[in-house]
């Protein structure tokens, strides 16, 4: 397994929290509590873990004390850096998956016609969108919705898609 395999994105850091070097940490999933547990982040592209001190929920955001950022200021360097866990550090989920495990999985439809390639999971307002790689250049965005997203296979590595809305739904992305 390589190193970028092992972890997984959980969010940015926003500002400094605080006077004593607290960091604001931006989730992808506000509902997740994984991040409260955590007892190492890895932040930007170090490839040294950072102890957590302490975590605390507050509102949209989680504040990590992080060991070795002591005032506002190094707090305030870490704005924008994205945030990392180990995999194995996280919950196993039992018939679920993380958002990075839909990443490459190619995007078909019940003929078995590869429409293209998700290559990110995007929050959004009121759902999450699937961005794919379509296979006849460019990309567009799925509603990851059940209505529009059907079994997600990660065995055979693809996402099901219901083709006569998806031949709609890709005309838009078109030449």
């Amino acid at each position: 397994m390589s190193d970028t395999d092992s972890k997984i994105h959980v969010g940015v850091v926003g500002r400094a929290h605080g006077i004593r070097g607290a960091i604001r940490v931006f989730t992808d999933d506000a509902q997740s509590d994984s991040l409260l547990k955590i007892k190492a982040v890895y932040i930007g592209n170090s490839p040294d873990a950072r102890t957590v001190k302490r975590a605390t929920r507050c509102g949209r955001f989680v504040a990590l004390e992080i060991e070795g950022i002591e005032d506002r200021d190094a707090a305030f360097e870490l704005t924008g850096q994205d945030v990392y866990v180990e995999r194995s550090r996280l919950r196993p989920l039992k018939n679920a998956y993380y958002a990075c495990d839909l990443i490459g999985l190619s995007i078909v439809d019940e003929t078995g016609h590869a429409w293209g390639e998700v290559d990110a999971v995007m929050p959004s307002g009121a759902h999450d969108l699937l961005r794919y790689r379509r296979a006849a250049g460019g990309s567009g965005l799925i509603p990851f919705v059940a209505a529009h997203v059907g079994k997600i296979d990660l065995d055979a590595k693809t996402v099901l898609v219901e083709s006569a809305w998806m031949s709609e739904l890709d005309a838009v992305y078109g030449d």
